[in-house]
């Protein structure tokens, strides 16, 4: 039953990520893979909870503002990350910073994809999908 389990979660994931690859919302993405969007989300998700581990929110604010300041699709998956990270926080007694709010997060990624032209509705369905897959690796992460 635990390999089943596991088995299942992985295929969600993958089912995600392709997902993500077919409504992909940057022109930069339209190219890449499923295993190189599996990799930046992986590699956003790993980052975020290590810059967490060692800096706290005030580090994965530093880190997020940061990556902005050059924009890319992984800065869209970092700041999912570190908003989910910053979210779980919570149920430790951390209050969540006004930079971690839904609102802010989503406001962040549509300065990002609304250039893409795909509109509104793409783009809400591509942010459901990140958020998604990032809650399934990020929740991967803390079962090791």
């Amino acid at each position: 039953m635990l390999f089943g389990c596991h088995f299942m979660k992985t295929n969600a994931i993958a089912f995600l990520l392709t997902s993500i690859c077919f409504v992909t919302l940057s022109e930069r993405a339209i190219g890449q893979d499923t295993s190189s969007i599996a990799k930046d989300v992986k590699k956003a998700a790993a980052d975020s909870l290590k810059t967490y581990t060692d800096r706290g929110t005030a580090g994965l604010i530093d880190a997020v503002s940061g990556c902005w300041s050059e924009p890319r699709d992984f800065c869209l998956y970092l700041d999912f990350a570190s908003h989910r990270i910053a979210l779980s926080a919570m149920r430790t007694g951390v209050s969540l910073d006004k930079y971690f709010h839904t609102a802010a997060v989503i406001g962040r990624a549509h300065v990002w994809l609304t250039p893409n032209g795909r509109g509104q509705k793409v783009n809400e369905q591509y942010l459901h999908a990140v958020d998604q897959v990032m809650t399934g690796v990020l929740n991967s992460h803390r079962e090791k």
